[in-house]
């Protein structure tokens, strides 16, 4: 089936190759170098009427439009069908000279954009489809309708000619004319997919010509292409089965990159170098090492740390993946080989620099992005979901790998229906179970919803069921025992930094909180919540660039979070600590510890044990099936935020602290995700349970901390009260007594007994030793708001006569040791803001 090209200055003239380069030269707007002016890229809305008539072939038979990914029109392409089987394709666009509008038959410049441009930007998550030629990309259209057909303009050999980058990323298949141009278009097209990331299959179209309708074998029609099938097949199902067993995945072969004296086969590398023995030259090769492939030169997403990600398989067949940077490629070459032999890659001992000159000078087309961490980053203008072995969502035009360094235990065993039958099931109508699962689907929405990190820790005496909660919570991304996806706080706080990346926007699941320091565990909250590392220094002395992360941690421990961090004498908990990470016990209350009901058969035990069981039966599957139906229902961060937003003003109680409102938005998130899960088909829950077992948590929390005001209140007061009940019978002399023996390290005066009982205190006793670690104004105002502390006109130190001298102090009064008033219940709290 021959195209035809004709000549002649009538304006269905198609134009030839040698046109196509000119027109190639230039850009839209840019001048061409004949005389018909300026292209004009998209057609504006005043361009004059578009021919419709062939002053010797008549009306065309088909009239293609293409557009850009706006869905704006940039040119036509008339179709002529001519006796004895020939086609004439003209390309129309629009020229301005001198002031005038005009269609001219003269292709657009090259890069050009496919047929279909639009529907490609209109679905960025469909499958692909791609034909030889726009009446076959129509065609082909009607039997693959859940997926976009495309095609390239200008004929089985200018595939080269059309920007495929807004493929990139995408499950692509290829359908084929069955003719030999038809072969190598597809393989130039698959070639260049597959370069963008692409995931290529291929039609036979021998195969696929030679079935006909009815399953009988016949001779394959030369040139045989969608249209054609579409014309024999009235059952578009059945060619929809035929056409798709008829597909095999692209093989692009090993990524072998040659050059110079430098040879690279499936039997390893080689280099050519010369030898000398006495007045005589040879030239032999020398083997370097064994094979690898270099799938690309790589950088991070801000443009720097250079360099060519390697892959090769170890003598065992395990394939392993290394990002080699051009900075090592500048040292030792000893140190280079030496880490890459301890992934299993062999190499001559006696030729070291030669491998590396190997390295440091091959040069690869394809780009690939290197990220340190897991979860969202915006590739490409494209926001995806990195895994260690997966990237989920639409790509830009090159492939991502995550840093080997910040790879989590990831894993899967078993399908989405597997883990749902087992740890989804068996959690559904338990709260707690509820929560852990929750909390590790919760991750992915922190970006989205622009939440902090933060977690929850479930506490409890120990054989509660805490370790059973934190297997299933695990199982969402991963194997859900240790070794697996569970790890242990005191492993992990050594590598804190690695382990926060190898899970940002994931779950980090952390088990005994009580094998780590009192200040260790603090710190570590923190740095967890606020997503950041260490800034270190670099080789070369220059700060490096910390590690970050956005992670929520799913914690256990036998005592509370405020507990934990009051073991050390000098560590006082913080309050933002405490509404980082929620204290949730590992109680239900009922009888069974960590679950409502002992189970459908009777037995708490055997119900902890199934879970436990199922946790490492069919796992890693829910979370990133998750993140999939997220980016395909275009959840956004004001869906989840309406959520929080309902959940907060559903549950918090009227008049709370902020801190709690706090406390109750990271519960909301928790519950968004069980939520969410259950209504995009993850969770095989009832709508609701993730909802109310965190609002039940909320409870829990609110009523331990005791109650709704914030913690640093509770903190100070209970801070005075411990210094008095320490103190107040030995360092404070007794005024009603004078004849009393002297006090040692006097902290002040006593006077009074029962409700009439007033305690004095020395200002620096006040601030340094009652107040340490707190704002002593703030713990006065406090006090003085809850009728437990005098006031003076001018601040929280009224004069008192002691001993015949006047003494400011503080007057502490017998309501530090009852709860006296709330702050409502003063009317004479005035603010302060001074000592």
């Amino acid at each position: 089936m021959a195209d035809q090209h004709h000549t002649g200055e009538d304006p269905f003239r198609p134009i030839d190759d040698d046109e196509r380069d000119a027109g190639s030269a230039k850009t839209a707007e840019g001048s061409a170098p004949d005389d018909y002016g300026d292209l004009v890229s998209p057609v504006p809305g005043d361009a004059p009427p578009l021919p419709t008539k062939h002053p010797v072939h008549g009306e065309p038979t088909a009239i293609y439009v293409y557009r850009d990914q706006a869905g704006a029109v940039t040119r036509y392409v008339f179709r002529f069908d001519l006796g004895g089987g020939g086609k004439m394709f003209t390309p129309y666009t629009v020229w301005r000279k001198d002031g005038v509008l005009k269609w001219h038959a003269k292709d657009i410049p090259a890069p050009k954009g496919l047929y279909n441009l639009d529907q490609l930007a209109a679905r960025p998550d469909a499958a692909v489809v791609v034909c030889e030629g726009e009446k076959a990309a129509d065609a082909a259209a009607k039997i693959y309708p859940k997926s976009v057909v495309i095609t390239s303009s200008g004929g089985s050999h200018a595939a080269a000619k059309s920007d495929w980058s807004p493929v990139s990323g995408r499950k692509v298949l290829i359908w084929p004319d069955n003719d030999e141009p038809g072969r190598k278009y597809a393989q130039a097209v698959a070639k260049t997919l597959h370069g963008l990331g692409c995931a290529v299959m291929i039609i036979d179209a021998e195969a696929l010509a030679s079935a006909g309708p009815d399953g009988d074998q016949r001779g394959p029609a030369q040139g045989w292409d969608a249209a054609d099938a579409l014309a024999e097949w009235s059952d578009l199902v059945a060619l929809l089965k035929a056409a798709n067993g008829a597909a095999k995945a692209f093989d692009s072969g090993p990524s072998y990159v040659s050059y110079d004296n430098y040879t690279m086969t499936a039997g390893g590398l080689t280099a050519q170098v010369e030898k000398r023995r006495g007045n005589t030259k040879r030239v032999v090769d020398v083997r370097l090492s064994a094979p690898f492939e270099i799938l690309g030169a790589c950088r991070d997403p801000h443009g720097r740390c250079w360099g060519k990600i390697l892959r090769w398989p170890d003598a065992d067949g395990r394939v392993h993946v290394r990002h080699v940077t051009d900075a090592v490629l500048q040292g030792n070459p000893a140190s280079l080989c030496a880490a890459l032999a301890d992934d299993g890659l062999a190499i001559s001992r006696e030729h070291q620099p030669l491998f590396a000159g190997y390295l440091s000078g091959a040069q690869v087309k394809g780009r690939v992005t290197l990220v340190d961490c897991t979860g969202w980053h915006d590739i490409g203008g494209s926001l995806v979901f990195v895994l260690p072995e997966e990237t989920i969502g639409p790509r830009g035009s090159e492939a991502v790998i995550l840093d080997s360094a910040a790879s989590g235990p990831y894993a899967k065993h078993g399908t989405l229906k597997d883990w749902q039958g087992g740890v989804g099931a068996l959690a559904s109508g338990h709260a707690l179970p509820v929560i852990a699962v929750s909390t590790a689907l919760a991750g992915p929405l922190l970006h989205l919803a622009g939440q902090e990190g933060g977690g929850v820790h479930i506490f409890g005496i120990s054989s509660k069921g805490k370790t059973t909660l934190l297997q299933m919570g695990a199982s969402v991304w991963g194997r859900g025992a240790s070794p697996g996806y569970l790890q242990a706080w005191r492993a992990t706080a050594n590598g804190l930094e690695g382990a926060a990346a190898g899970a940002s926007d994931t779950v980090l699941v952390l088990d005994e909180m009580g094998t780590v320091d009192a200040r260790e565990a603090g710190a570590s909250i923190y740095s967890l919540s606020n997503g950041s590392g260490k800034q270190r220094a670099g080789r070369t002395g220059d700060l490096r660039k910390p590690k970050s992360w956005r992670v929520l941690t799913l914690s256990s421990g036998e005592i509370p979070l405020e507990a934990k961090l009051t073991e050390h004498r000098a560590a006082k908990p913080r309050a933002g600590q405490l509404v980082r990470m929620i204290d949730v016990p590992a109680d239900r209350g009922r009888g069974f510890g960590v679950f409502d009901d002992a189970g459908p058969e009777g037995d708490a035990g055997k119900l902890a044990r199934s879970c436990k069981q199922a946790a490492i039966s069919a796992y890693g599957t829910a979370g990133p099936e998750f993140v999939r139906r997220l980016i395909d229902r275009q959840i956004t961060g004001d869906d989840i935020g309406k959520r929080i937003a309902d959940f907060t003003a559903a549950h918090v109680p009227v008049g709370s602290d902020g801190q709690v409102e706090r406390a109750a938005q990271r519960l909301g998130l928790i519950a968004a995700a069980g939520e969410l899960a259950t209504e995009l088909g993850v969770t095989p829950w009832k709508r609701g349970e993730a909802t109310a077992a965190a609002a039940w948590a909320l409870v829990q929390w609110i009523e331990f901390r005791g109650g709704s005001e914030p913690a640093e209140v509770r903190q100070a007061i209970e801070q005075v009260r411990l210094f008095i009940e320490r103190h107040g019978g030995s360092r404070f002399e007794d005024l009603d007594l004078p004849d009393a023996h002297p006090v040692n390290n006097r902290a002040g005066w006593r006077k009074g007994k029962g409700d009439d009982l007033e305690l004095m205190i020395l200002p620096q006793v006040w601030k340094q030793e009652i107040c340490a670690g707190l704002d002593p104004i703030f713990v006065a105002k406090t006090l003085y708001d809850r009728g437990m502390l005098e006031k003076a006109k001018d601040g929280y130190q009224p004069v008192r006569k002691i001993c015949g001298r006047n003494h400011r102090v503080y007057v502490l009064t017998s309501g530090i040791f009852d709860g006296a008033k709330t702050p409502s219940q003063r009317a004479d709290s005035d603010e302060c803001d001074f000592g």
